[in-house]
C-alpha cells in the first residue's frame, strides 16, 4: 500500500523560496545594521544605493520581511484550502 504524495509540492517550494528571500534580504540586513557585521554586506547590497542614514536604513529590509511574511501566509492558506 503506497501513500500518495502530498499535492502542492510546487507551492511548498515557492513558500520556502519566499521565506529564504525574507531571511536573506529582510532579517540578515537588520542583523548587520544592529551588530555592524561586515560579513553580511551582500545582504545589504540592494539597499546601499538608497544611502539612508540612522533608523531609516531599517525600513527597506523591514518592508521586504513584512511582504515575505504576508506572501508566505497567503500561499500557505491557499495550499491548505486546496
Amino acid at each position: 500500500m503506497s501513500e500518495s504524495p502530498e499535492p502542492g509540492g510546487g507551492t511548498r517550494l515557492v513558500i520556502n523560496l519566499v521565506g529564504l528571500i525574507g531571511i536573506v534580504f529582510g532579517v540578515l540586513p537588520i542583523v548587520r545594521y544592529l551588530l555592524d557585521l561586515s560579513i553580511f554586506e551582500l545582504t545589504t547590497a540592494p539597499y546601499d544605493w538608497l544611502r539612508l542614514e540612522g533608523a531609516a536604513r531599517y525600513l527597506p529590509p523591514a518592508m521586504v520581511l513584512v511582504a515575505c511574511i504576508v506572501v508566505a501566509y497567503v500561499l500557505e492558506q491557499r495550499a491548505q484550502r486546496d
